[in-house]
């Protein structure tokens, strides 16, 4: 008996307390945030992804009037990092700095997954992309797109390209380009973009696709010859080069992107609040002279854009690997 009023003391209790409760939880969220803010890098440190983040995390930083603390987790083509930020408590004070490899490339190769970036994640705002460029070797005899095209249907098989590793990004935008031109090019997987440029440039490779910030300074040395950018629109990187859509290949396009995301259940006020400072640093004209100085494009899309730029990315990303028969057990 004594339980039992022990049991409705303790509901009563509840009953009074949970009024008062809801303007506390709400009073947390509109104080948001009060402590540091962790951002997971799922990736390397030094790559494309890292440099993002850390031109992003100073102005976040300086917008929310807390310090963004960047932390790299890399492993499993950005798995380890991108599962812990889905396993951790939906507060707003663990985000992720994701990728094309977590929203679009792993789930397009990867059939166990232990979690749903499209469910388990809330896609907060993209941040900035850099577009790939099409290069080949400086001893390959193409100056041109056509050139290349023609060199690679007259010796099929005779050409290699290179990639930073199986099931990639790089490895699926070289397969979206074999299967836009119709060519025959054997891929050479490296543990890395560092090893793959340098196997171009000795001549172990023939043919590489990547990132454009990262390539720059071998274009520009003349070790690695630049045929066409991979983007909808010219880059400021490379303003004289014309993009694959320029030379009637408008099907090839891909790039690496960015993008902010938290915990599937983060409360909403959390999320908008992180979206509207986004929105903010991207006004930022230092932050834009930043990112352009990096080798990086601002999205500046709203969420209709951006849901309409995943869909199109996930499905570009799994008609390739059903195509090209690219699949990793994870």
């Amino acid at each position: 008996m004594a339980g039992g009023v022990t049991r409705r003391h303790a509901l009563a209790l509840l009953a009074l307390l949970a009024p008062s409760m809801a303007p506390a939880i709400a009073y947390a969220q509109g104080n948001y945030p009060e402590k540091p803010i962790r951002l997971v890098v799922a990736l390397a440190a030094g790559g494309p992804a890292d440099t993002a983040a850390r031109a992003f995390g100073p102005f976040l930083a300086q917008v929310l009037g807390q310090s963004v603390v960047i932390e790299n987790r890399p492993g499993a083509s950005a798995i380890v990092g991108t599962e812990s930020v889905t396993r951790a408590t939906p507060d707003g004070y663990t985000l992720l700095f994701g990728s094309s490899s977590t929203f679009a490339v792993n789930p397009a190769v990867m059939a166990k997954l232990r979690f749903d970036a499209q469910k388990d994640l809330k896609l907060i705002r993209l941040i900035a992309q850099t577009p790939h460029v099409l290069t080949v070797r400086a001893a390959i005899p193409a100056n041109s797109l056509d050139e290349l095209v023609k060199l690679a249907k007259e010796a099929p098989g005779k050409l290699f390209y290179a990639s930073s590793g199986n099931g990639g990004a790089i490895h699926l935008a070289s397969e979206l380009f074999k299967r836009e031109t119709g060519t025959v090019i054997n891929h050479i997987p490296f543990r890395g973009g560092g090893p793959a440029v340098l196997a171009v440039m000795s001549g172990d490779a023939d043919v590489f696709i990547n990132d454009a910030s990262t390539t720059l300074p071998n274009i520009r040395a003349g070790s690695l010859r630049a045929l066409a950018m991979l983007s909808p629109k010219r880059s400021e990187l490379l303003p004289e080069l014309p993009t694959s859509a320029e030379l009637g290949y408008p099907g090839i396009v891909s790039s690496s992107w960015t993008g902010l995301a938290a915990p599937a259940n983060t409360p909403e006020p959390i999320v908008r609040r992180l979206a509207e400072a986004t929105d903010k640093v991207f006004t930022s004209e230092a932050y834009r002279a930043v990112i352009r100085k990096g080798g990086f494009e601002l999205f500046g899309f709203d969420d209709a854009q951006t849901a309409a730029f995943i869909q199109q990315e996930v499905a570009t990303w799994a008609a390739v690997a059903k195509s090209a028969n690219i699949r990793l057990d994870q």
